[in-house]
């Protein structure tokens, strides 16, 4: 089913427990609980610890691993960088490992804790954006008040709480729609390349899945899902991604051999994400490996997905 693979999309379908609404306490600021020179010293010890674990994240207790010392440092000294990279491996381990094996209540469990500690990364390195949104204001104007150094928690927060509603149901997905691409489109303004081409993947996701339906359209999202390839090609969740949104929608068989476009063009990107080296770019190889698990799993399910 296409749920198993699924985009940062809020708008289209982009806490534990069944909560269908998440309110971050934005006058609440993080406390370190480390207030010695010996204590922070011994959290940056602690995160670099973190640091040298995340480099296996192929392995997922390693990954396991590496969250608890960021965890354990940032509780003590909280900083915008380490509390966005808790939110990236979170994220990960949810949308990777967890979707992978089919666990959506774990997985919906990462989101929440991504969630959390990407809320923590935007007040420590978007003071004016919280201190907007603690006096009641709208998330959509008030995210571009935060600066080009708030990109990877503004990224993360979107992430996160994308997938997270979109656990949740359409009504969820409806209400935060509007700030999850106010924030996209924030990250994209100020780091178009951003995390290999992170806007634009987002934007092909949201154009395919918003088309007929809420303005969207399926020739932006080619646009876009192209400008993504052509910026970082070696990133293959924008394949994956395309082939999940985009080619599902396409039902045109042009050349008359009773195969639709959509599915030529689904097969082709999967094959290749399939057939492709992993350690390509070895700063993603393991989030490639995971991106052709996926890749074999939705390739798996294509007679259902285009089924006449």
């Amino acid at each position: 089913m296409r749920n198993i693979i699924v985009t940062t999309c809020l708008a289209v379908a982009v806490g534990a427990g069944c909560a269908t609404t998440h309110e971050a306490k934005w006058s609440e600021k993080p406390v370190a609980v480390a207030a010695t020179p010996e204590g922070a010293t011994a959290a940056v010890a602690v995160a670099t610890e973190g640091d040298e674990l995340w480099k296996q994240r192929g392995d997922k207790a390693k990954l396991a691993a590496a969250l608890a010392k960021w965890e354990e440092a940032a509780k003590a000294a909280p900083t915008a960088e380490l509390a966005s990279k808790l939110a990236r491996g979170h994220y990960l381990m949810g949308d990777g490992y967890l979707m992978l094996e089919d666990n959506a209540a774990g997985r919906d469990e990462e989101y929440q804790k991504g969630l959390d500690w990407a809320t923590t990364a935007l007040k420590l390195a978007a003071p004016d954006f919280a201190a907007a949104m603690a006096n009641s204001g709208k998330h959509a104007e008030a995210i571009k008040l935060a600066p080009k150094e708030a990109v990877p928690a503004m990224y993360w927060y979107a992430a996160n709480l994308g997938k997270w509603a979109s656990s949740k149901g359409f009504a969820t997905r409806l209400k935060y729609k509007d700030d999850l691409k106010a924030t996209m489109e924030h990250v994209k303004s100020l780091e178009p390349e951003f995390f290999y081409a992170a806007a634009w993947r987002y934007f092909g996701g949201y154009e395919a899945a918003t088309a007929g339906i809420a303005g969207g359209s399926l020739d932006k999202s080619k646009e876009n899902f192209e400008k993504a390839i052509q910026l970082a090609p070696n990133y293959f969740g924008t394949k994956v991604l395309y082939a999940d949104f985009l080619c599902t929608k396409l039902q045109k068989d042009t050349d008359g051999d009773g195969i639709s476009d959509g599915k030529k063009k689904f097969k082709e990107l999967l094959e290749a994400v399939i057939a492709a080296d992993p350690n390509v770019d070895p700063e993603i190889a393991p989030e490639n490996t995971i991106e052709q698990a996926k890749a074999k799993k939705l390739l798996g399910q294509i007679d259902q997905l285009f089924a006449s």
